[in-house]
């Protein structure tokens, strides 16, 4: 029996994907549906009118959740090799059978807004469209498959030793419209992981892609785009002659406040970073036999350590917890050649006041509390490891 691949369920869904990724107004039609009943409905009738007769019971297969978990087991095949239009942004780089690939999620004109790249990307995950049209390119032709006019220098990017006031910056700066901020955006993190692992060729490959993953999350989807700036993870500032060497004249800034504070919020609620093993490269066998405190105060000390370097080098400027929010207006603004009008620092002031994690609730300054939580030994542990970095910079700071 001879079977019509052509009109089979398989090669339709192939079709329609095919037309979503092709046709940008039409995927930014199906972005916006997020009844899954509704979108079922809709996209049956936009592939009847490309002439894709797809049933409803198909898509909504397709398009369904996968609650177990069952398609992450599934090392996925590249589905293109160009970038997608510019609603598509990348939010992850995973294994693939063929080599490691980028994913992308259409994020319907949704801005980035929230204190981390990855609330936003859960819930562009839950968009049907996202579960429909799976889009992957393939790492190794990233960087060189960019489009011309994708290319973009970011206005500052933000390093920081955790827990000192990095989001709230953030924050503050994305409350503007037509400033884009990328929140510790995993992608990111994953070609740096890369780049120190150690492979043959990591570095060179990092710097191309690290320009391209910067000039991909910052994409000017709604045309008003001003200022683009990249918080990164705190332990990024271990590897930031790879990002200088990518960005050579992009200015960097370091957030840190006093080390015991940061010590007592990891020991309540540790970091990934803070764990041994969980970033593999940044521990060594000593490590996994440590105390996983002294680990993760060791870590933290080598981070302003690298801070100190960057400072020294002329790469970055220094600045402390205790001085935001008025350092964002007086120091960072200024920094990044970022100009404000009134209407701008008022939305930057009003974010200034919320919590920066939760913004529907206001700020709290928990200073005194961490102190006061600080046990003798973790105080130990801030001198040991970070009392000299902290002073260095403190010096420097004031000379800045």
């Amino acid at each position: 029996m001879k079977v019509d691949v052509e009109s089979s369920g398989a090669a339709m869904l192939a079709r329609l994907r095919n037309a979503i990724c092709t046709d940008s107004a039409l995927a930014a039609r199906l972005a916006t549906i997020a009844d899954a009943d509704v979108f079922v409905v809709v996209a049956r009738v936009e592939a009847l009118a490309l002439g894709i007769d797809l049933s409803q019971a198909t898509i909504a297969a397709a398009a369904g959740p996968d609650p177990l978990g069952v398609k992450r087991f599934a090392l996925p095949l590249p589905t293109q090799d160009e970038w997608p239009a510019p609603d598509w942004l990348p939010v992850a780089v995973v294994d693939g059978a063929a080599g490691p690939v980028v994913e992308w999620l259409h994020f319907a004109k949704r801005r980035l807004t929230d204190p981390f790249f990855e609330d936003a990307v859960r819930r562009a995950r839950r968009v049907p469209l996202n579960r429909l049209c799976p889009v992957l390119t393939p790492l190794d032709r990233f960087a060189e498959t960019m489009p011309t006019d994708a290319a973009f220098t970011p206005s500052g990017l933000v390093f920081h030793l955790s827990r000192c006031g990095s989001t709230l910056g953030a924050q503050m700066l994305a409350a503007v419209t037509g400033h884009i901020v990328a929140s510790e955006p995993a992608p990111l993190d994953a070609i740096i992981q890369r780049a120190s692992s150690g492979e043959a060729d990591a570095r060179r490959d990092a710097v191309a892609q690290i320009r391209a993953m910067v000039s991909a999350l910052l994409r000017d989807r709604h045309g008003d785009r001003q200022v683009g700036v990249v918080k990164l993870d705190c332990w990024h500032m271990l590897t930031w002659d790879v990002f200088a060497e990518a960005f050579p004249d992009v200015p960097f800034l370091f957030l840190y406040r006093d080390p015991v504070e940061v010590l007592v919020s990891h020991a309540k609620q540790p970091g990934s970073q803070m764990v041994p093993g969980l970033i593999p490269h940044l521990a060594d066998d000593f490590d996994y036999a440590s105390d996983p405190a002294i680990f993760g105060a060791r870590l933290l000390g080598r981070i302003a350590d690298a801070a100190t370097d960057a400072v020294r080098a002329g790469r970055a400027i220094a600045l402390r917890y205790d001085s935001l929010p008025e350092a964002l207006f007086d120091r960072i603004l200024p920094h990044f050649a970022i100009a404000a009008g009134d209407a701008d620092r008022e939305a930057m002031h009003w974010a200034g006041a919320r919590n920066a994690k939760t913004p529907s609730r206001q700020f709290v300054d928990d200073r005194a509390a961490k102190q006061a939580e600080a046990s003798p030994g973790l105080r130990a542990q801030a001198v040991a490891f970070l009392s000299s970095p902290v002073a260095w910079l403190d010096t420097a700071r004031a000379v800045q």
